[in-house]
């Protein structure tokens, strides 16, 4: 008696790992979509390079101590907090 071939349970397991390896796939190339839009939309990164040989130039002005928005961070400390703690911890 000859088997004619795969049985329902066989190919369920066979369409459902096509259908996992559909999905990682997806996924992998979901993440990597997303990777490469956060790295060219990155917003601490400057999109003009510096050509070659050229030095920066010296200004009157300091960026860092002088700024076109308005907005003062104050004056620089580096004194501890003297807030009391709200957090409680305790033993048992």
């Amino acid at each position: 008696m000859s088997n004619p071939g795969p049985s329902r349970i066989e190919e369920a397991r066979q369409r459902a790992s096509v259908a996992k390896q559909a999905a990682v796939a997806l996924a992998v190339a979901g993440f990597l979509a997303v990777l490469l839009l956060a790295r060219t939309s990155h917003a601490g990164t400057s999109n003009v390079s510096p050509t070659s040989g050229s030095t920066p130039s010296s200004s009157s002005t300091d960026s860092s101590t002088q700024s076109s928005d308005g907005f003062d961070y104050g004056s620089p400390s580096v004194a501890p907090s003297t807030a009391t703690p709200q957090a409680q911890t305790s033993v048992s």
